[in-house]
Order: structure tokens, then sequence, then C-alpha cells
């Protein structure tokens, strides 16, 4: 994570020039398909078109050297089709299909979410794949499903099979078959370097305990891969500005930390108020920043309730120190951090 510094009383006379950006990604409907009418809506509006090559992805930014279609298509699926699709082709529904040789009709839930968090039918096997999105920002799912917050509803673990993964069915030898990973095989395709976060806690293969058995600490927010900490609104007259970050992995909450601007080179933190505290996972926090000083910087720290991540590095590639004198401090662990 890079600290983001700011002039406030800059901030104050150009604030009437702000415009807040609402991205593509984050309309309020839940979605039934891919695609509303194959143009940029629902999943596609971030994920992109589904035949468009090659595919770029937005955990890790690796080319897929592929389109979406074809590696699902023809490395998962062998070349048969409707395992995915219903008759029509279009749309693609994300819960139902017309099924394939010996897999169930439900269509992409069948690798991205697991029956074992069902509630009825079909209805909560994706909690796992919603809390992913939640906790990188897009709350979108929130509109129709309150188990999209990971505060409501914890899934099932990492380790448990999604409907389609196997391993022996001659009509699929290269289906996923393994949520854990563990030899960088079993759920990877193309050049992608992870493979699901099944789970949807932002921990990926054999960092997550429910694989290892090995308890993982925080790791860094708003890191190099995930989305950047940015100030997305100003409001001079409240004195408040809106935050946009994305969750570490087995992050649970998060602190802000900040201090004067000319303290940043020996990160000398400022005493933390009850409002920097506690600001949860949701990717976005209204922070009712300091009147004084006037120049600050300021941080976005994860926390598991006992161990607290990096702070991300310094312009000399160290980590940065923790603030040890906040009141909602927690001792930093980097031993057996998640990422």
């Amino acid at each position: 994570m890079k600290e983001i510094r700011y002039n406030t009383r800059f901030l104050v006379q150009l604030s009437i020039f702000l415009i807040v950006l609402l991205t593509a990604c984050g309309f309020a409907l839940a979605y039934t398909q891919y695609s509303v009418s194959k143009d940029a809506t629902n999943c596609r509006a971030c994920h992109g078109d589904f035949r468009s090559s090659p595919y770029i992805s937005l955990k890790d930014g690796q080319s897929w050297g592929d389109d979406l279609h074809d590696v699902h298509r023809n490395n998962m699926l062998t070349g048969e089709c409707d395992t995915c699709h219903a008759s029509g082709r279009f749309p693609v529904f994300l819960d139902s299909s017309n099924g394939g040789f010996t897999l169930d009709p439900i269509s992409c839930i069948g690798c991205h979410g697991r029956a074992a968090d069902a509630t009825s039918g079909t209805s909560g096997t994706g909690v796992g794949l919603r809390q992913h999105h939640y906790r990188a920002g897009q709350t979108v799912c929130l509109s129709c499903h309150a188990d999209s917050d990971p505060a409501a509803v914890t899934p099932v673990s990492e380790a448990t099979l999604p409907p389609y993964y196997r391993t022996g069915d001659p009509n699929y030898p290269d289906m996923p078959s393994d949520p854990c990973n563990p030899n960088l095989t079993e759920e990877q395709y193309a050049a992608s370097t992870l493979g699901l976060d099944n789970d949807g806690d932002n921990v990926y293969d054999m960092l997550d305990t429910d694989c290892s058995g090995v308890a993982a600490t925080p790791g860094e927010s708003s890191a190099l891969a995930l989305q950047p900490l940015l100030v997305t609104a100003f409001d001079s007259a409240g004195g408040t500005m809106t935050l946009s970050y994305e969750s570490g992995c087995s992050s649970t909450d998060h602190n802000l930390e900040w201090g004067a601007l000319g303290a940043v080179g020996t990160y000398g933190y400022n005493a933390q108020t009850a409002d920097e505290c506690g600001i949860g996972i949701g990717g976005t926090y209204v922070w009712s920043y300091p009147a004084t000083p006037t120049d600050i910087f300021f941080l976005i720290v994860g926390n598991d309730g006992s161990a607290e991540g990096s702070l991300g590095l310094d312009s000399s590639a160290g980590e940065r120190p923790e603030n040890t004198g906040g009141i909602c401090d927690f001792t930093q662990s980097l031993g057996d951090r998640c990422d």
C-alpha cells in the first residue's frame, strides 16, 4: 500500500471541482447472468467480454493467453458446451444450464460455488464468491444477498469441493480437482498464479489455514496486486473524505493510521481516536479527518482481531513500522502472513 499524503487546505480550495466516479462495476442490482445483452453489464462490466482474447486476470494481472470462453470450454470441459449453456446459448445464466455429460445443470456455480453452503436449492451456494467480491470493495451483491457481508455468514472451508470438481471422470480429465491447489495444477489454468478463493476470505490455495492447518496472519491491505488506497470524495464543509481500499487476506477488520506529513519520513503516527478504529472490511470508509495538522499522510492496516498485518513497504523496500501508541493497535505479526 502506498501512503496517501494530503494538504487539506488545498483540498478545501479544490473540493468544488471534485467529481466522484461511480465505476461501471457498482450499480445496485444482483446478477442472474454474465451480461444483460452481450454488453458491459453485470459480471462483464468488470471481467470483460468472455470471448475477448487474451483475458487479463483482475487478481494477479497475468495474461491467460486466450479468452475466458475457450479456456473454460476447451481446457476444463474438453469442448463440451451444455455444462454452461442453456438452449440458444445466450444468455448464460450463473446457476442454470442444460448440464454436461455427468455434470448437473447449474452452470457457473458448479465451480464458483459449493453445495454445502446452500440454504435452499442453489440459493447460498455462491456465498464464497460474493464475499470475495465484498472484500474487494464490490458490494453490489448485497442488494439481494445479505450473506455477501462476511459478518453475516461464514462459508464452509476452502477445502470443500465445488460440485463440478472431480478426478477420474473420462468425460472431463482436466476438470479442477482440489480447491487447495497443493501442486499448483489442480485449480490453475493458463498463466494464472492463483487458484480460486472459494470461501471468500481473500486467502488462496495452501495459504488458507483450511488447507494448510497453519493459521495465517493478515496480509497487506491495498497491496500492489489489490485495489489501491484512494480518496474518492472530499467534503470540506463536513470535514470528511471518503476512502476506498481492498482488504488484505485474512483480515477481519481494519484500522486507519495517520500522522503529520512532516513526520512521514520516520512514520510518526498521531494518536488514534475511536473514529479510526474498526473501519470494517467493506472497502470504503468515510473518515472525519483531523482539522490539524493540515498536511497529513495516512494508511489502512488489516487485523484479524488479535494480530495486525503489514503496512506495506517504504521507499527503501523495508517494512513500514507499526503504530505502537494507537488506542486500537494490535501487535504486528508478519511471520505467517497469508500473502
